[in-house]
């Protein structure tokens, strides 16, 4: 069947709609408006092009997905901004003008060129966009996220998870992140999320330190034992309630009045404190999960649990489905957080 560009009852001849128009300016004695060949939009040369390649405009609309009608009128949009004809009728469908050949010829390597460059960004595309970047501290990731592993892998079998374990505030802009669960302030004012709870933090020692030592029985006893670490590297807490105010100044007044034992990451305080070295300030849920021994326990700091990301990764359908995935499973989890032993012990069975 015959196309019919531009409807039924086109008449036959050029594709195109401007030599007439050009005709009747030039005899108005209005000069022709000048090619906008720059204003173009690429889609109209993919348009050309399949076409070009079919030489039939209704074949190429259906390959396209598109209608005839649709599709010839944005034929002439490209031939009124280069300022020529590209395509005649013929009987089997269309033919190429003089200038429809000119453009196949300079520009097919152009299009080729795209299609790689396309195929490569999709490629490069689609591998960033499987990867999903988590940072949490060493402790939250040992004891909380890594038991929680194998059920995040069975959303999707084209996942990849990439996790940051650190304590420090890393930027997620210039660290490429799209998750952070953060202890302590939310940070960055770029960040979007919501605090999902809270965790408690305590003074906890090793049963062999507590033989050797024996256990504090008062804050004012805390510049009586060897102490490790320091409360400050957790960041801030999140009320100023008067007996988490009265834990923290004792234990830092208690560490700068004698000689502590510093060392980072902050993970190695569990490591520290399990050799028998001394006190340390815990998160009170991975120190019990460490086989750690509470002191004190009537003296407890509270601090915000965050769970944050980027704007822009939303764009991203994985990062979506795990930050959906790590909310509810922060939600459920919020009495293991703030330490109560009986959640700790369901939490172990669901690991």
């Amino acid at each position: 069947m015959e196309d019919v560009v531009g409807g039924e009852g086109a008449r036959a001849g050029p594709f195109s709609e401007a030599e007439p128009r050009n005709a009747r300016m030039e005899a108005t004695g209005r000069s022709q408006p000048k090619p906008r060949l720059t204003e173009t939009n690429w889609d109209l040369f993919r348009l050309f092009f399949s076409v070009a390649r079919t030489g039939s405009v209704n074949r190429a609309a259906r390959n396209l997905g598109m209608s005839q009608p649709t599709l010839s009128r944005r034929l002439k949009e490209l031939e009124r901004n280069i300022g020529a004809p590209l395509f005649f009728r013929v009987s089997s469908g269309v033919k190429l003008t003089q200038e429809g050949r000119d453009l196949l010829r300079s520009a097919e390597e152009m299009v080729r060129s795209f299609e790689e460059f396309h195929r490569d960004l999709s490629l490069r595309v689609g591998h960033r966009s499987t990867a999903v970047k988590i940072s949490a501290t060493e402790g939250l990731t040992k004891h909380w996220l890594l038991p929680r592993i194998k059920k995040l892998r069975a959303l999707s079998s084209q996942i990849r998870l990439e996790i940051n374990s650190t304590v420090e505030q890393q930027n997620l802009a210039t660290s490429d992140l799209d998750v952070v669960i953060r202890i302590g302030h939310p940070g960055d004012s770029e960040l979007i999320g919501r605090r999902v709870g809270t965790i408690a933090f305590g003074l906890f020692a090793s049963d062999s330190y507590l033989a050797e030592r024996g256990a504090p029985t008062s804050l004012s006893e805390l510049v009586d034992h060897e102490l490790i670490g320091s409360s400050a590297e957790y960041g801030r807490l999140h009320n100023e309630r008067t007996s988490h105010i009265t834990l923290l100044t004792a234990f830092n007044s208690a560490a700068n009045a004698r000689s502590t034992l510093t060392l980072m990451p902050v993970v190695n305080h569990f490591a520290a404190t399990a050799q028998g070295l001394g006190l340390a300030f815990l998160p009170v849920p991975f120190a019990l999960a460490e086989g750690l021994v509470r002191v004190l326990p009537d003296d407890t700091a509270i601090l915000d649990l965050w769970l944050l990301r980027r704007r822009e990764s939303d764009l991203r359908k994985l990062t979506k489905q795990v930050w959906r995935f790590l909310e509810v499973e922060l939600t459920n989890t919020k009495s293991w957080f703030i330490g109560q032993r009986s959640a700790q012990k369901r939490l172990q069975r669901v690991a």
